[in-house]
């Protein structure tokens, strides 16, 4: 079987579980918003700004290293040592946290919920090599199923909390039933077991990861307040009620892009990796899979950009309809955030993780400033400097340092690819800031004609895998 059979094979196998977690977390939120009051998901939104950074070094290279490296059981049970050991420092570090992020939000209830939601990161260490092991098997499978099952337990908790009035604390406490039982089944389906190794292997495993670990940690460290800066700003220096507004729209939007995310995110690198070692050229496929993702993010973004009172009023209510203001400047990150999600594993593969890092630092940097020029006018105000940082600076900037220099993709495809692309991402921030709908929905017509043209061969490609996997079912 082709790499590209193969590839397609797997995100349809793991697609059905991918897009049936992503639309339960869909209709679940649109349970929740019911439920809750948008002060309320703004309560939990000032936890999650400093949690969710200090989550991102709870793997930080370390899958990818599983994943690249030939090495056997020692090694697995070693980095899974070193895994839960970070695991337990970065809970200590969140519990001596908790006390000064009460202080910096003035709000001394936000003690103990900072320190249930810092238990995570011990029960997420744990899975981190047994899950890392299952995709290196690419049996994305079984992967599938996990995640499926992991997540619907936290929806169920999430909701019946909500209908007995625990009020935030029913977005909290279901959080640790997915890194619970993620850990429990990809241990089950591994048998790595946990045993405690002498020091002596632990700095073993960590000399072997130590660049993954350090590049990739330094990258997300500038990275994640570049991503959250605005988060942070709105809940210091406006209200929780306009950080719970724009925080439905910010997880919208991660909610689509984790679709896609999700389900390439997790097959590509291990795909790639295989196919390059076989000598495979993995940029002609690379710039297929960008193509796809294209495809399936155009009608996530355009429903974004086109109709989003309707959309808002439709999912969430009267209550919510000022997060329509925001969906549509949401919609044009979609667009482009979901073709460059997979760039940092390009560099993983090609062991430039150092580039990754430099580059990442630098324009995440350009973010943060201009999201900070932006907070001096308003909540709104932030997101427009956010999208305008992204479509001028850094989408020309991943082009010329990952795709050209970096991955070594030619001019004719940068310029075949991306350039009308980025033209008329362009003319639909613009039409979108002036209001012009009737010149926003010709661009954004225009926009789908591009991407199906381009892609059209893989479209009957896809056509024809999915003709043949239902024939066989």
């Amino acid at each position: 079987m082709s790499f590209k059979k193969s590839l397609f094979k797997n995100i349809i196998t793991l697609g059905g579980y991918t897009y049936g977690v992503q639309i339960s977390n869909f209709l679940s939120s649109i349970i929740l918003a019911r439920l809750l009051m948008p002060e309320e998901f703004g309560y939990v939104a000032l936890i999650t700004v400093f949690s969710g950074f200090v989550n991102l070094f709870t793997d930080a290279g370390l899958s990818f290293s599983i994943m690249r490296s030939d090495y056997g059981y020692t090694f697995h049970r070693a980095t899974s040592n070193l895994a839960f050991y970070i695991g337990v420092l970065l809970f200590l570090i969140m519990v001596i946290l908790a006390w000064p992020i009460c202080l910096f939000y003035n709000d001394p209830t936000l003690f103990w919920p900072t320190i249930i939601v810092s238990a995570n990161y011990i029960f997420a260490s744990l899975s981190i090599v047994p899950r890392a092991i299952v995709s290196k098997n690419l049996d994305f499978n079984y992967i599938g199923k996990v995640r499926f099952l992991a997540n619907s337990a936290s929806i169920i908790g999430m909701i019946s909390m909500a209908l007995m009035g625990f009020s935030y604390w029913s977005l909290i406490i279901p959080l640790l039933f997915i890194q619970i039982i993620q850990f429990i089944l990809f241990e089950r389906k591994v048998k790595l077991g946990f045993k405690f190794y002498r020091y002596s292997y632990v700095i073993a495993a960590f000399i072997k990861t130590k660049s993954l670990l350090l590049n990739l940690s330094g990258f997300n460290l500038v990275n994640y307040w570049a991503a959250n800066a605005d988060a942070l700003i709105i809940g210091k220096y406006y209200s929780n009620y306009d950080l719970g507004i724009y925080k439905r729209a910010f997880r919208l939007m991660q909610l689509m892009l984790s679709m896609i995310l999700g389900l390439f995110g997790t097959v590509v690198y291990p795909s790639l990796m295989k196919f390059k070692s076989a000598g495979g050229d993995f940029r002609k496929e690379y710039g297929s899979i960008l193509g796809v993702i294209s495809l399936i993010s155009y009608p996530l973004s355009a429903i974004m950009i086109l109709i989003p009172k309707e959309m808002v009023w439709l999912l969430w209510g009267e209550n919510w309809l000022m997060v329509a203001d925001f969906l549509p400047y949401f919609g044009i990150l979609i667009m482009f955030q979901s073709l460059m999600v997979n760039n940092g594993q390009i560099f993983i593969l090609l062991e430039k993780e150092k580039t990754f890092m430099y580059f990442g630092i630098f324009e995440s940097l350009l973010r943060i400033i201009a999201m900070i020029i932006g907070a001096f006018f308003s909540v709104k105000g932030i997101l427009i400097a956010r999208v305008i940082s992204y479509l001028v600076l850094i989408i020309p900037l991943a082009l010329y340092i990952g795709f050209y220099k970096s991955f070594n993709f030619s001019i004719a495809f940068i310029i075949r690819f991306w350039l009308p692309k980025t033209i008329l991402g362009y003319l639909i921030f613009i039409f979108i800031f002036i209001d012009n709908q009737n010149s926003l929905i010709i661009c954004t017509l225009i926009y789908l004609v591009h991407i199906v043209y381009y892609q059209r061969k893989d479209l009957f490609k896809l056509k024809s895998i999915l003709l043949n996997k239902y024939n066989n079912d």
